[in-house]
Parts: structure tokens; C-alpha cells; sequence
């Protein structure tokens, strides 16, 4: 898989104007994206914490999506990054079920860098189920709820600013069922409000 995108990558660099170098860009991260995209959950409630720029938080987030055997919620606010879509199309490679609501504004009609249409794209036609939602002036949720029984959260947006540029923190809780359960039913409600994402 990572080869074929690097191919794509260099194969759009080569033949294709400026519009679509996001594009480009973009397909060229996922394709140098870290391989070790499986993890471990802890067996036993834990608490880890991580923080940015470059403190963890981001490797936070790919070890909580890493360690998911059966399901991920995702509750996003932007989604540009290529090192989590890439471990998200991992995830879904590797038989989990994963299903997204992302804010409308900012990934749909004010994405100015085409970062979020690539990544989004990349996922729906994975099978990855993405609904936007609209009805909040911002949904700002940050969230994965993963197997039903682990909850990550925190400022920390799925992006490269959030990672390299942002001072962010994230917050795993491994092992609390009930915890994710509650944000379960939080993120059912906002999905239940949205529309499907269709990639274009």
C-alpha cells in the first residue's frame, strides 16, 4: 500500500499542475508515514498523557488507534493529518471498523489547503463511513473511542499543526469501559445528526 501511494505521489508530482499540490503533498506524507502503526492496549486501566509540539501527542493518538481491534469512533474537529489517516486505513486493512463525524466548515467548505477533501477521500473509499455535521457553529470535539473500551481526547486536532506547531495536550484512558460508553452515546447522537461524506 505504501508503495503504490509513493508511486502515485511521484507518478501526480511529475504530470499534474499547481491545483492539485496539496494533493500531491499530501499522498507523499501518507506514503512516508510511519510503519509501526499496531500497538498494545494496556491490560488494565491506565491513564497516559501526551503533549505538543512534538511531546508525544500525536504518538499518542497513533498508539490508541494502533492498539484498536475491533472498532474506532472517531469525533473530529479538522482532520488533515497523514500519519493518522494513514494509520486509520491500517486499522480498517486490518478488519476494524471504523466510522467518522468531522466538522462541516472546517474540513468541507473552508478547507483552503485541500488536506482535509485528500485525507477524507482517502478514508470513505477505504469503506471508512464519514458523516459531517453542520448543525453547531463549531463541532469541536477531538475524540477516539476505541473497541468500546478505551477514550482518547484532548485539545489535540488530527493535524500536522496540532502536532509540530500547536502547544496541545492529549489524554489516553485505557481500559474505562464506562467512560467510553458515555462518549459512545455522544458520538451516536452527533453521527445520527450528520450527512454522508461522499468523496469527490
Amino acid at each position: 500500500m505504501k508503495k503504490l501511494l509513493a508511486i502515485v505521489a511521484v507518478a501526480l508530482t511529475i504530470f499534474t499542475l499547481t491545483p492539485v499540490h496539496a494533493e500531491v503533498n499530501f499522498l507523499a506524507a501518507l506514503a512516508h508515514a510511519d510503519n509501526n502503526i499496531t500497538a498494545k492496549a494496556p491490560t488494565t486501566a491506565k491513564i497516559d498523557v501526551g503533549f505538543s509540539p512534538d511531546e508525544g501527542a500525536e504518538n499518542l493518538v497513533l498508539k490508541a488507534i494502533g492498539a484498536a481491534r475491533s472498532e474506532i469512533r472517531v469525533l473530529s474537529y479538522s482532520f488533515t493529518s497523514a500519519p493518522i489517516t494513514h494509520a486509520l486505513l491500517a486499522a480498517k486493512h486490518r478488519g476494524v471498523d471504523v466510522a467518522m463525524i468531522v466538522d462541516y466548515k472546517n474540513n468541507i467548505s473552508e478547507d483552503r489547503s485541500g488536506k482535509a477533501k485528500h485525507a477524507l477521500n482517502a478514508l470513505a473509499l477505504a469503506g471508512v463511513r464519514i458523516r459531517t455535521i453542520s448543525i453547531y457553529p463549531i463541532h469541536h470535539d477531538k475524540t477516539l473511542i476505541v473497541d468500546g473500551q478505551h477514550v482518547e481526547t484532548g485539545s489535540f486536532n488530527f493535524s500536522d499543526a496540532a502536532a509540530h506547531r500547536n502547544s496541545e495536550n492529549v489524554i489516553v484512558l485505557w481500559n474505562h469501559p464506562e467512560l467510553a460508553q458515555i462518549y459512545l452515546r455522544h458520538w451516536r447522537d452527533r453521527f445520527s445528526r450528520g450527512l454522508n461524506y461522499l468523496p469527490g
